[in-house]
């Protein structure tokens, strides 16, 4: 029986990272992808405000 469970610091790091498949990281795109981005419109401040919140590439208050 064999219950060895490898331990977490000597696993290795994956060589793709979340980041590296969602296109690095930088001006990634509201709602995951750009046609996402393109339907989501604002109708009021609310909203504006919402999306603003959602946007990646907005640095926090």
């Amino acid at each position: 029986m064999d219950d060895h469970r490898p331990d977490p610091a000597e696993e290795s790091r994956p060589e793709e990272t979340a980041e590296d498949l969602a296109g690095g990281g930088d001006d990634a795109p509201l709602g995951g992808d750009d046609t996402t981005e393109e339907q989501l419109d604002a109708d009021n401040e609310v909203e504006k405000d919402m999306l603003r919140t959602l946007d990646p590439d907005d640095s926090p208050a």
